[in-house]
């Protein structure tokens, strides 16, 4: 990172006369750097100096030596970068893109371009250009308006390296998923946010990008033939069954069946649609005519992804969760930022599609207001059992809701807890490389803490005994 501290040894030549270690020493300490030490012999290359500072303050030190030639300056190699821009085959639609380059005085040194079709051509535009931030700027503006890749880049300049990373990213995602243009635009506006963020608050985007890019090999490797969910059945009364769906990743999805309708706690990833729809069929022949209600233990994309996609279906959730599943935004700190950033990168790979607002009721009021406790939101009737809605204190996410069932006995948490103890053997080859590198901080493990010791006063208040806990991940337990 450029902020990154480091040293560096320069190699002199003094004047042999007062004042000329003087002289370096001035350049050295308005620069910012900070001599670690020095080694001095009389003639030629003469005085060694080593300085620590970040890698901006050491070019600068070395430009200022120069300048009183006490070194050589040796100018940068120029950074030569290739980028291949998709633009559509129309008359002067390659005009922007050339604008952007004239604006930073920037000399094109290759130019070629292919046809795809009738719709659009690929054209790579080759330049060599002393400045990263110069190419960062050119890279991040042309996004905005095309979708382009980098095919060649000789650099090692950390602010320009987040901006090639993100831009072969998206292109690997789109590869990946087969998305179209503007969700790769998309995908590439949100890192370009991201980068900003973390780089603005000391932290380095990489770590999100390399996250984000195990999670869509893991994803696309566990699609269709090779999509293998665990899924058991559990006979909860004589007219009610649970039906548990574990994915290779993404939340449980829990159905209730009633006669001719259902009820789901939670729903996975969208990315997984299609193959969770053949599922549903297989185990409810009539899934398409039969009633269906929806419950939400919180608003993150990898628990409310068949939202969008099962029709016909009401949408139960609290006011927390109804403003979250429409922008998925969440308050960001220092501490959580780089989960801020994963799950905003993850929404879209995971195809996260907000639902139709007409589909979604609104259960204990139209107010969020903070609390710590768990808040009874109201009851849902459903066959021959009662479920209970509390809303949490907001430990793992604003508005997590639990549902509390007291007979039979059945609890389902949200991530408040998840079975890690007993997961498919594809779920943990994801846990191990899941979200995210993070520790927690003494307050939140005293507030989760808290959480899980009034949400046991609820569970002793029906007894524990004979309970199903089901989490957010990972197989029921059975207490």
């Amino acid at each position: 990172m450029t902020n990154e501290v480091t040293k560096r040894t320069f190699t002199t030549r003094t004047p042999d006369k007062p004042g000329a270690f003087m002289l370096a020493c001035k350049v050295i300490m308005e620069k910012g750097g900070n001599i670690t030490r020095v080694s001095y012999k009389r003639g030629g290359l003469n005085l060694f100096i080593e300085v620590q500072g970040t890698r901006d303050q050491l070019n600068a030190i070395e430009k200022g030596l120069s300048e009183i030639s006490y070194v050589d300056y040796v100018p940068r190699i120029p950074i030569v970068l290739v980028m291949e821009v998709k633009i559509s085959d129309t008359p002067g639609s390659l005009f922007p893109v050339l604008k952007i380059i004239d604006k930073y005085d920037v000399n094109i040194s290759y130019l070629n371009s292919r046809a795809e079709n009738r719709e659009y051509q690929y054209f790579k535009i080759g330049m060599e250009v002393s400045d990263p931030q110069v190419s960062k700027k050119i890279l991040d503006e042309v996004s905005e308006i095309y979708l382009l890749n980098v095919v060649q880049y000789n650099g090692n300049y950390d602010e320009l390296d987040y901006t090639v990373e993100y831009i072969r990213l998206a292109n690997t995602i789109q590869k990946l998923f087969s998305l179209d243009d503007s969700k790769i635009m998309e995908f590439m506006a949100e890192c370009r946010s991201a980068s900003a963020m973390l780089k603005g608050k000391g932290q380095d985007p990489t770590v999100v990008f390399d996250k984000i890019l195990q999670l869509a090999n893991f994803i696309a490797y566990h699609r269709d033939l090779n999509f293998k969910p665990r899924i058991t059945t559990h006979q909860l009364t004589e007219e009610t069954t649970l039906t548990v769906i574990e994915p290779p990743c993404g939340s449980n999805t829990y159905v209730l069946r009633n006669g001719d309708a259902l009820l789901f706690v939670d729903s996975g990833m969208g990315i997984f649609s299609d193959e969770m729809i053949t599922e549903l069929r297989e185990m409810f022949p009539a899934f398409f005519s039969m009633d269906k209600l929806m419950l939400v233990t919180h608003a993150d994309a990898d628990h409310c992804g068949l939202l969008s996609v099962i029709e016909g279906a009401e949408i139960l959730v609290n006011k927390w969760n109804a403003d979250r599943l429409c922008n998925m935004a969440r308050p960001i700190s220092d501490e959580d930022a780089y989960n801020y950033c994963y799950a905003r990168l993850s929404r879209i790979i995971t195809d996260f599609v907000a639902p139709d607002a007409k589909d979604i009721k609104v259960i204990g009021g139209e107010q969020t207001v903070e609390h710590d406790d768990f808040l009874l939101l109201g009851q849902i009737k459903f066959g021959d059992i009662e479920l209970e809605l509390y809303e949490g204190p907001g430990v793992h996410s604003k508005g997590e809701t639990v549902i509390l069932c007291r007979g039979p006995k059945l609890l389902f948490t949200g991530d408040l807890y998840s079975n890690t103890k007993d997961v498919t053997p594809e779920r943990g080859e994801f846990n191990a490389i899941a979200p995210f590198v993070q520790t927690d901080s003494e307050d939140e493990l005293e507030r989760l803490t808290d959480a899980r010791s009034k949400l046991g006063a609820i569970m002793d208040s029906i007894g524990r005994s004979g309970m199903i806990v089901c989490g957010g991940h990972g197989n029921i337990k059975r207490l």
